[in-house]
């Protein structure tokens, strides 16, 4: 797994990113699961809850 390393309050591999951007972390418990780093629970809560009101739309395969 590959991770771009840069000043940041969350840092997220390719793989976390598609699955953020999916809308596949529900809550910052299954981030943090999937291996996902923030300086703190409140940033990754921040960020997670910028896509729970959105429904995951990509499909699981294509």
């Amino acid at each position: 797994m590959r991770t771009t390393h840069a000043e940041g309050k969350v840092t997220l591999a390719r793989q976390q990113l598609a699955v953020w951007y999916s809308g596949g972390y529900r809550t910052a418990t299954l981030a943090r699961l999937a291996g996902v780093h923030a300086v703190s629970e409140k940033a990754l809560a921040t960020l997670i809850r910028s896509t729970t009101d959105l429904e995951p739309w990509l499909p699981g395969h294509f």
